[in-house]
């Protein structure tokens, strides 16, 4: 069983919640639901997911947008080197 809190206006999962004994934690504020689903525990980010209330499980997001990992000691280089050059 999994405890979903989703929001009606974007239809995104905002929130989960895999453990019985804190069912009922989630505030289901104005344009929120919170529903419970017989399904498995998701293993990524909520934003990945949506809800299909009329299937009643978790479904992929169309609209989600995977982030790009950064490597930021190299982009730090990059700025230090580029910087070097402008101030020759």
């Amino acid at each position: 069983m999994l405890e979903v809190l989703y929001d009606k206006a974007t239809n995104e999962v905002r929130g989960w919640c895999a453990d019985p004994t804190q069912f009922g934690n989630f505030p289901a504020g104005k344009g929120k639901a919170v529903v419970i689903l017989d399904c498995n525990t998701p293993t990524i980010e909520s934003d990945v997911y949506t809800v299909d209330l009329v299937a009643r499980e978790v479904v992929g997001n169309p609209d989600y947008v995977a982030v790009v990992p950064r490597d930021l000691y190299a982009e730090i280089d990059q700025l230090r080197t580029e910087i070097g050059e402008l101030r020759k």
